[in-house]
């Protein structure tokens, strides 16, 4: 089944350029499918940052979703590589490397960095559990 489910961060504060804001989604569990960014507020471009990671993961800094200096909404299908129980890459012919999607279990964290005070993002989440 696919389902959805949107984070906002929340207003950010702080100074403008460096303001922060976090926001959380309900738990879910599956994979990610699909992400929508909708910037509000007019962050600014060059340096506004926006992290998704699963929020109780150990490894929280394997981010589904990074995109430094950014404040244009887009869409994307976030994929991981593929590795081996002993952390080797899993490759195609020509050492192309496998794909798949994040599968999470756990609430999601959406955080804004680097934005003006107010500023905020909204993101949606496609996901199949």
């Amino acid at each position: 089944m696919i389902d959805r489910t949107t984070i906002s961060t929340g207003a950010a504060v702080g100074a403008n350029g460096s303001a922060t804001a976090t926001g959380y989604s309900p738990h879910i569990m599956g994979k990610i499918l699909k992400v929508h960014v909708a910037y509000k507020d007019s962050p600014p471009v060059g340096t506004t940052d926006l992290y998704l990671y699963e929020a109780e993961d150990p490894n929280a800094t394997e981010y589904i979703v990074n995109l430094q200096n950014a404040a244009t909404d887009l869409t994307m299908y976030p994929r991981r590589a593929v590795v081996t129980s002993l952390n080797a890459a899993v490759v195609y012919a020509a050492n192309i490397n496998v794909h798949e999607p994040f599968v999470v279990c756990g609430r999601l964290a959406a955080k804004i960095d680097g934005a003006n005070a107010a500023d905020y993002v909204e993101v949606t989440v496609w996901f199949e559990s």
